[in-house]
């Protein structure tokens, strides 16, 4: 007899899921333990499997719809049965007259009755069933990328594994701002400033005798151009091996779905591409007032390559780039003052993490003004004028340099899109799930679509739509999950909500900490400053929130972020057996304190 596929609670907390996708098809045949059905619910995408050999004879949630647990999805028949018309789920049996014989496609009707479709259920099956469309039907190419940062040159290669015919237009550095101007050279030099706080803070205790050191900023940064340099030709080397075309020079789009590329020489061609992925990038934002003249006024790209160390630095700005260029300029001997509009630190950390860095940067020597609004930042005689606002007081200060680090703007001027039917809002692409524009074949990903403008996010989003264009089925990129990492000392690295986010939307939370301090790892490093952070749902156990501040939490925050991916618990982190001595076990600890069983505190 025919068997009824109900939506199963795949987790504890599980009320409902969506179909993300089927995996099999009407007329289609079904083994034991294959996996019919991808189901999503708040926490993770789960695997539904058969658990009899036969035949899908009916499907009745469509991908897309959001099916309470315990309802019928599907009717699976044996392998030649023949299934009656009056054929009645037993779930449908429930919202019907009993008396009355109910088909399939009834019980599909109540079953629509039944399922409550969210607006992004809604919005992923139109995405599942609307053609995508194609930039040029007949384009030499299958796939062209515009720009070769993060999302550029990872979708390209990803693309061509896919078996698409690939190009990559770059005019400048394969690699973007990130590995060239941005995070590459940054942590390199950041490796320098590292090494002078630990010799200057901890070299006697440590045993070090070193006498006299004064670092020496040219070398750091010859060393950060190098790496770069190396990883620039190591991705020139993977478009060879996959065969992905470098096309050099700068694209725009003109009418009549026409793309053009203009190179350095001045000449001009034109690259067809049935779809076309824009990944142009941000720069470097900056606020009326603020003349940069990118020699006394700066932005990131000048604090790179400094000719030497300036006496006085001022840093608009404490975001993760401020925050890293005020930890390496004081550590090469200047005297550093970061300015910040909101009232803390790091804005987007929690709240408790901010304080900690805070705290140590004062300790540093850098001094820190919150809640100050910077009218105009200007060069005056060869020297960096900044006009701020605190509260009804206006104030000012000099300095031989002032880096404007307030984010990034969206580069998407100047590439033709008054040409196209993309649509812009505050100059940043919309897109959808899959990253597509409003204009057929034309995608976009990474910053030029907006926050959160990091490299790992325009990677992953770069995967996912060439993936969706290759037919892969991907699943969507999940923004509740992105890891943020501050590579200062102290380190910040988090994922997941604050505290304060938690309190705001009411939700019930159960928080553990635990200092660096006692951990026999932190204190053989000398590194006993910082705390781990986790926050959980109180009644279901849900990792909501991680934050680690301190040293190595960049590497330490990807456990926390996969627990969540993986919808671990509290008591599954309690269970796992952690390795002594290391670092990590402060996450086992701080989940432990949340149920006031830490054992080390």
């Amino acid at each position: 007899m025919p068997v009824d596929i109900f939506m199963t609670q795949l987790s504890p907390t599980m009320t409902e899921g969506k179909i993300a996708r089927w995996l099999k098809t009407e007329g289609e045949s079904v083994e034991s333990g294959e996996v019919m059905a991808e189901i999503e619910t708040d926490k993770a995408t789960m695997e539904l499997e058969a658990i009899d050999d036969g035949v899908m004879y009916k499907i009745l949630a469509p991908e897309g719809a959001v099916v309470p647990v315990g309802t019928v999805i599907a009717v699976v028949a044996e392998e030649g049965e023949s299934v009656p018309d009056d054929y009645q789920p037993d779930a449908a049996a429930d919202h019907n007259d009993a008396n009355t014989p109910v088909t399939t496609e009834a019980a599909a009707e109540a079953l629509s009755e039944m399922v409550q479709t969210a607006p992004a259920a809604a919005d992923n099956e139109e995405l599942q069933l609307k053609p995508a469309g194609v930039f040029n039907a007949d384009g030499d190419y299958d796939v062209v990328m515009i720009g070769a940062g993060p999302g550029g040159y990872v979708a390209a290669i990803r693309a061509a594994q896919l078996g698409l015919k690939t190009a990559c237009i770059e005019s400048t550095h394969l690699g973007g701002i990130c590995l060239n101007w941005g995070c590459i050279p940054t942590k390199a030099l950041l490796r320098t400033a590292e090494l002078v706080q630990v010799i200057r803070g901890h070299g006697d205790e440590l045993g070090l005798g070193v006498q006299g050191m004064t670092p020496q900023i040219d070398v750091a940064v010859a060393r950060s151009r190098k790496i770069s340099e190396k990883l620039n030709k190591g991705i020139g080397f993977l478009f060879r091996k996959n065969k992905v075309t470098h096309i050099e020079g700068t694209a725009r789009f003109e009418p009549g779905n026409r793309l053009m590329v203009d190179d350095a020489s001045g000449n001009t061609q034109q690259v067809t591409a049935k779809h076309v992925i824009i990944a142009t990038g941000a720069r470097a934002r900056a606020f009326p007032g603020m003349e940069v003249d990118d020699e006394v006024v700066i932005t990131y790209k000048q604090a790179l390559i400094p000719k030497e160390t300036p006496k006085e630095l001022v840093v608009i700005g404490s975001g993760a780039i401020g925050m890293e260029f005020a930890y390496f300029y004081n550590a090469m001997g200047a005297k550093v003052t970061v300015i910040e509009a909101a009232d803390q630190i790091l804005p987007l950390e929690d709240t408790e993490i901010a304080k900690t860095v805070a705290r140590s940067f004062k300790k540093q020597g850098i001094k820190i003004i919150t809640s100050a609004m910077v009218s105009s930042a200007r060069q005056q005689d060869g020297r960096a004028v900044v006009e701020y606002r605190r509260g009804d007081k206006m104030e000012s200060m000099t300095a031989d340099r002032c880096l404007v680090a307030v984010g990034v703007v969206a580069n998407s001027d100047g590439i033709g899109l008054e040409h196209t039917q993309v649509v812009t809002e505050r100059q940043n692409i919309v897109v959808d799930d899959w990253y597509r524009t409003d204009h057929p074949g034309v995608y976009a990903i990474g910053d030029v679509i907006g926050a959160p403008a990091l490299a790992h996010v325009a990677s992953h989003e770069g995967i996912v739509c060439v993936e969706a264009i290759a037919g892969k089925h991907p699943h969507a990129v999940d923004y509740g999950n992105v890891p943020g990492c501050t590579y200062c000392q102290p380190q910040v690295g988090s994922c997941g909500k604050t505290e304060q986010q938690c309190q705001d939307e009411g939700i019930p939370i159960k928080v553990g900490r635990m200092a660096y301090a006692p951990n026999g790892k932190a204190m053989g490093l000398g590194e006993t400053e910082g705390m781990v952070k986790t926050i959980f749902h109180a009644e279901t156990g849900e990792l909501l929130g991680a934050h680690i501040v301190g040293a190595e939490a960049t590497e330490l925050i990807v456990a926390l972020q996969l627990a969540r991916t993986l919808e671990t618990t509290e008591a599954e982190l309690i269970h796992h057996m952690f390795p002594h001595p290391t670092l990590s076990e402060m996450i086992h600890e701080s989940v432990l304190d949340s149920q006031d069983r830490a054992i080390h505190q």
